[in-house]
């Protein structure tokens, strides 16, 4: 079965803009009820799954995010996170 690259150029241009909303990464960390530590990559890791999982659309990703962690996260912060990862992350893969 054929995969779909993990990013298009279209959507690297879509998501570079955003990527300015994180101007301090290590202020989005935080530690969940269990004691784990998340960091700004744990963060940005899951809203790029979620962002996948949701088909690659906005709006749902940030509806999907607001679910699941109980918050009121704008859906343009999440796809910060969504941005962080492609532009910090995924050149280090």
């Amino acid at each position: 079965m054929p995969q779909a690259p993990m990013i298009t150029n279209d959507e690297r241009e879509q998501l570079q803009p955003l990527l300015s909303l994180i101007r301090d990464p290590d202020q989005l960390s935080a530690r969940t009820t269990s004691g784990e530590f998340f960091d700004c990559s744990d963060h940005a890791l899951m809203a790029f799954q979620i962002w996948r999982r949701m088909g690659r659309k906005n709006k749902a990703t940030g509806a999907a995010w607001r679910r699941l962690m109980q918050s009121d996260c704008p859906t343009v912060d999440v796809m910060a996170l969504v941005a962080f990862h492609v532009f910090h992350e995924m050149g280090n893969e």
